[in-house]
Order: structure tokens, then C-alpha cells, then sequence
């Protein structure tokens, strides 16, 4: 439910883009989780966090918030449904690259290999020719493919505070930030909007995309993995481009080509390969491979 849920952002902001700026609709995403989870925060728990963490926080809100949000919105705005879910699946293998850049992972050949192939995916998704005609661009493929490597990013630096607060603790005070840090350019874009352009319909799209792929995947992650292995949780990223293969479709007319299917076949197998490298001699899989809400 919670990747079904995922895969439905990118599709719900297509259907405003046309009256609200990505960096208006980023906004509205962001201090509206922001709101609903300081809310959850303050209603379960009076921790609090040290001033010597709030760099950290700050750093962590540009990277998993800021950065993350605002490009991925861009890049869903130049390019197409399909290709912005096939390029977030990038993600853990991105994650695990940052990991191994900052000394967190050990080096091997199949992690080193998985992580080539899945770029290699990546990469050909972007440059091969043929994307403008189907709504693709390759700015916008770039744009995701970055917000990717910033969320791969901000899993790997956000584990330190994650073992000394309460999740729900780091993710509110992230948010709080991000919002402060977007609202410059999200408050005049959101002025910006004539009134009269948003029907009922772009609200409940925006009220859409606050409650359910912003606040509510996030309440649904958090109890799934009290549940069951985190290791199992990661692998359904994979059901968001499924979903997008049928829904962008039938919602918004676009196209499933073979060059997005040979895309995807690449970044899944190079993920495969990255697992397999990582549970060699019987191993949980590492800290690269945690699924996203666990640092989120």
C-alpha cells in the first residue's frame, strides 16, 4: 500500500502543475508534512534535540527535504511519470555508492558492479534519443536521477542522529527546516497563482499529495517495519513502476517504451547484483540498504 501510494505523487502533480509551480507545490508538501508530523511528535514524545545537533538537522533538511523535494518536482514537470519511477528505484544503489564513498560500506567487486549497471540504466534512460516525443526530457530525467542521489545521501548521513533520537523526532525537526528553507521562493510562487485557476479539484490534488504520499506513507512504513525485515520493506520500491506502467496510461496518456522496460531490467539488475555482493557469507544486508523511511 505504502509504494502504491508513492507511486501516485508523481502522477497527482502532474495533474496541478499546470496552475502551481513545482517549488509552490514543494512548499505546500513540505510544511504541510511538517505540520502533520510535529503534530504526531509532540502528541507521543517530549524529546527534545541538543543544540550541537541542529547542523546537522539543517543539513539533513536540505539534502532529504530541500534539495530532494524541489528537484524531484522540477524533474516531474520535463519528463514524463514512467521515466521519474523508474530513475527513483535508483535510489538504494545510489545510497550504497555513498555509503562506499564515505568509508560506511567495504568495497567488493559485485557492490562496485551493481552499482555500474544501475547506472548504466540510469544513464541510458537519460541520453537515448527518442524522449522529447514521448513528454521526456533529458533535463527532467537529470533532475530526478539528482533528487535520487540527494535522498541516497541523506539516508546514509542521517543514521548517526537516528541512533540517538526517535525517528519521528528527526523527521519533524527536518521538515520544520526544509519548510523554512524553501518558503523564499515557495510563498511567492504560491502568490503567484491566480485565484480564480484553482478549481476544487487542483485543491483536493494538493490536500492528495499533503496527507497520503507525504505524511501518511510515512506513519505506514514506520509500523510495516516493526513488522517485518527492513531488507524485504527496500525491495518494494519496486512495485512504484509497476504501478506507473498501468496508471500513467489510463491517467495521463503516456507511453511504456522499450527503451524505459530495458531501463528498468538494467537498474533492477544491478541492484540484485549490489544485494547478492552484500549478503555474500550469510550477511543482514548493510546499512546502504535500509529502505527509505527509516532515515526519513
Amino acid at each position: 500500500m505504502t509504494q502504491v501510494i508513492f507511486a501516485t505523487l508523481p502522477i497527482a502533480t502532474k495533474l496541478v502543475l499546470p496552475v502551481v509551480e513545482p517549488i509552490g507545490i514543494a512548499f505546500i508538501r513540505i510544511t504541510g508534512a511538517a505540520v502533520a508530523f510535529a503534530a504526531v511528535k509532540w502528541s507521543r514524545t517530549t524529546e527534545r534535540v541538543a543544540l550541537r545537533d541542529v547542523p546537522a538537522l539543517f543539513g539533513l533538511s536540505l539534502l532529504g527535504v530541500a534539495f530532494n523535494q524541489v528537484l524531484f518536482l522540477e524533474g516531474v514537470q520535463r519528463t514524463t511519470v514512467v521515466h521519474a519511477n523508474i530513475l527513483i528505484t535508483t535510489i538504494p544503489v545510489f545510497t550504497l555508492a555513498v555509503a562506499l564513498t564515505l568509508g560506511r560500506e567495504r568495497a567488493t567487486f559485485p557492490k562496485l558492479g551493481g552499482i555500474v549497471l544501475a547506472g548504466a540504466g540510469a544513464v541510458y534512460l537519460v541520453l537515448a534519443r527518442g524522449g522529447a516525443s514521448e513528454g521526456a526530457s533529458a533535463t527532467g530525467d537529470t533532475l530526478v536521477a539528482m533528487n535520487a542521489v540527494c535522498y541516497a545521501g541523506y539516508l546514509v548521513m542521517s543514521k548517526d542522529l537516528l541512533r540517538r533520537h526517535e525517528p519521528i523526532t528527526v523527521v519533524t525537526w527536518v521538515f520544520l527546516l526544509g519548510a523554512m528553507v524553501v518558503a523564499p521562493l515557495g510563498v511567492p510562487a504560491l502568490l503567484r497563482v491566480p485565484p480564480e485557476a484553482v478549481t476544487m479539484k487542483t485543491a483536493l490534488v494538493l490536500a492528495y499529495i499533503v496527507v497520503f504520499p507525504s505524511f501518511l506513507t510515512y506513519l505506514l512504513m514506520i509500523w510495516t517495519l516493526r513488522r517485518t525485515a527492513s531488507s524485504l520493506v527496500a525491495m518494494y520500491v519496486y512495485v512504484q513502476p509497476v504501478v506507473t506502467a498501468f496508471a500513467a496510461p489510463l491517467i495521463l496518456g503516456e507511453r511504456v517504451t522499450s527503451r524505459a522496460g530495458l531501463s528498468s531490467v538494467l537498474i533492477f539488475a544491478g541492484l540484485a547484483l549490489a544485494t547478492w555482493g552484500e549478503q555474500v557469507g550469510g550477511r543482514q544486508l548493510g546499512a546502504a540498504f535500509r529502505p527509505p523511511a527509516e532515515g526519513a
